[in-house]
Formats: C-alpha cells, sequence, structure tokens
C-alpha cells in the first residue's frame, strides 16, 4: 500500500524528471565540448532515445537506476507494489520491448546506467563515444571489440587507443609493452568489456568481433568472472565499426 494519498503521489512524481536528468546533461555537454552531433531524446525511434544518430541508426539510453530497475529484485520486496513495484516492472517491460524494436529496425543499441555516469564518468564517456564514433583510436594492427550480453543488457569493451598510430609499433611475437607505452592503450578488449559490466557477468556471452582467439590473461580474467561461452566474429545484432 502507498504510504501517499493519490495527490500527494501526483505532485512527488510531477517533480521528478524523466529526461534532461543530471547524468543526461553531464554527457550532453561533455559530447558537445568534443564536438560530435548527435539529438536528443529522438522522438522517431522507439523509446525516444536519450542520444541518437539516426544515419548511423545508433541509440543510446541513460537508464536512471530506480526507474529502470537497477537492483530491482533485491528491492522489490521493500518497495509498495500497488505503485512502485508496478511502475518500475512497467518500465524494464517496456525498455525490453523498445530494445527489440530497434533490433529489428537495424539500430545499434547501447545502455548506460545512472551509476556508471556518476561513479567513472570517464570511462563510462569513452564507451558511449566509441560507440558512437566506432573509428577513432582503433588500433592500427588489429581493431577488437569485446561485446557482453546479458538479460538484454550490453556491455562494450575494445581495445582503444589513446594515442593510436599509423602503423602498429609491436615487431611480430613481440610483447604488448608497447601498446600501453607508445600507443596508451588501456586493457585488452575482453577485460575492458569485464570492468564495464561491474560484476554482471555470471553465465553470460562474450561476443568477440576481430580476433579468434583469447590470450592467456584474458582467459583467466573471464573465467574468474563466470562468462559462459566466448563467440568469435558473429554478434547476432549486427554490430560494426
Amino acid at each position: 500500500m502507498d504510504v501517499f494519498s493519490k495527490e500527494k503521489r501526483s505532485e512527488i512524481m510531477s517533480k521528478i524528471r524523466s529526461k534532461n536528468t543530471i547524468a543526461e546533461r553531464l554527457v550532453f555537454k561533455e559530447l558537445r565540448k568534443r564536438k560530435i552531433y548527435f539529438q536528443k531524446h529522438y522522438k522517431k525511434a522507439a523509446g525516444k532515445p536519450d542520444i541518437a544518430l539516426p544515419r548511423k541508426k545508433k541509440a543510446v539510453f541513460i537508464d536512471g537506476d530506480f526507474w529502470h530497475g537497477y537492483k530491482f529484485l533485491r528491492q522489490k520486496e521493500r518497495l509498495p507494489k500497488k505503485y512502485w513495484v508496478q511502475k518500475i516492472e512497467g518500465n524494464v517491460a517496456r525498455d525490453k520491448r523498445n530494445t527489440a524494436k530497434l533490433k529489428k529496425e537495424g539500430w545499434l543499441i547501447l545502455r548506460v546506467w545512472e551509476h556508471q555516469i556518476e561513479k567513472d564518468f570517464d570511462r563510462t564517456m569513452k564507451n558511449i563515444i566509441f560507440f558512437l564514433e566506432a573509428n577513432g583510436g582503433k588500433c592500427a594492427k588489429k581493431h577488437v571489440v569485446a561485446i557482453i550480453e546479458k538479460n538484454g543488457k550490453r556491455y562494450i569493451g575494445s581495445n582503444w587507443c589513446h594515442n593510436p598510430q599509423k602503423k602498429c609499433p609491436r615487431f611480430p611475437g613481440e610483447d604488448y609493452s608497447k601498446c600501453k607505452t607508445i600507443c596508451k592503450q588501456d586493457s585488452h578488449a575482453e577485460i575492458d568489456a569485464i570492468k564495464n559490466a561491474e560484476g554482471d557477468t555470471k553465465r553470460a556471452v562474450m561476443y568477440l568481433i576481430g580476433h579468434d582467439h583469447c590470450c592467456e590473461p584474458c582467459l583467466v580474467a573471464m573465467k574468474k568472472s563466470g562468462i559462459k561461452k566466448v563467440v568469435f566474429n558473429k554478434y547476432p545484432n549486427g554490430f560494426s565499426d
């Protein structure tokens, strides 16, 4: 049972933003600063993506933790069923329908949580920018993208280079030290995706694009994180760089 009257609940709800949240405004500001063109709250696509590139058919959703069900299963028993539980369950179901519809129409989708922006803004922005641009900062030798999918959620990692070279500085058979010292590569795509998933990896599937094997450190990290399966160079939702 809701502890508030119908009038009070209406007043509370009217003060909660459904768009132009603090997290959204931070991301919009950063994209504009980097002169990345986008359309916000794009009405012509299912779910009105917070960020959209219509020509590339790319959509980014910035989901509020509470309204879109982050850790909902843990919170469900403590919430009034009549309003809050029904509302959040409705939002989660609608998110899944919109995601399915967009994928069917050929859109590529990235969803990020509000707390990811608040907790690690730089890393989250890197993922958003990589998803939108998908060109700048590629490894000169082999651009690799790792995508972890679980229950409709998608976490992207890449061997992103902050100082990309026209020609790979590594000799055949040489270790990866120059990737870090010269190209300023953060990590391998597999490990980057696992970090971005923030523990949501148990029994998840990882799609590895641009590579046909995993190195030993990545295999150890995937085993430790609970990844159940790795699929090489075949992503069913059509991700393309």
